[in-house]
């Protein structure tokens, strides 16, 4: 028995869909810097309006040099992203490059420092410490989601020349 024109049809224009992680798409990371631009924002200006706006400048900065690093990952080795289905394929895929590895040390040594600079600009009491050290880590992510973001539409564009019939014949 032959297969009918609409299945012959289907088998002819069904690519296999490559789907990367959620971490690595444009809408999450849109949705992300609203966020973390809101959150930073009511923190200063409404929460705690004493909070040492240092800590905001050097997570923004910290933030700065881990999204350079983020950014030239991916630009160096994008195949590695676009295969990457769950955050440890992600991660798998930054450290397969030296900037990936970079980001990554980067990203915990920016944690640590953040902390310290919480308890010795902010001392006390604790809760304002941790909503200094929360402050300072949301402007991290903040500057390095923003400096990635062209990064997250080039994947897109990537994966979807990847899967279109065009690109498979």
């Amino acid at each position: 028995m032959q297969p009918s024109l609409k299945d012959r049809i289907s088998a002819v224009n069904t690519v296999p869909a490559t789907k990367i992680h959620s971490s690595l798409s444009p809408r999450t990371n849109v949705l992300l810097i609203c966020t973390w631009a809101v959150v930073t924002a009511s923190a200063f200006f409404v929460l705690s309006p004493h909070l040492p706006f240092g800590l905001g400048i050097v997570g923004g900065l910290l933030g700065a040099a881990a999204g350079t690093c983020q950014h030239l990952s991916l630009k160096q080795n994008p195949e590695g992203f676009l295969s990457a289905s769950s955050l440890m394929e992600v991660r798998r895929g930054l450290t397969n490059n030296r900037w990936g590895r970079t980001y990554i040390a980067c990203l915990y040594v920016s944690k640590v420092a953040l902390a310290v600079l919480a308890f010795v600009l902010v001392k006390t009491p604790l809760f304002r410490v941790v909503l200094g050290y929360a402050v300072a880590y949301i402007s991290f992510m903040l500057v390095r989601d923003v400096l990635t973001l062209k990064d997250t539409f080039t994947l897109r564009t990537l994966r979807d020349a990847r899967t279109t019939p065009e690109a498979t014949g």
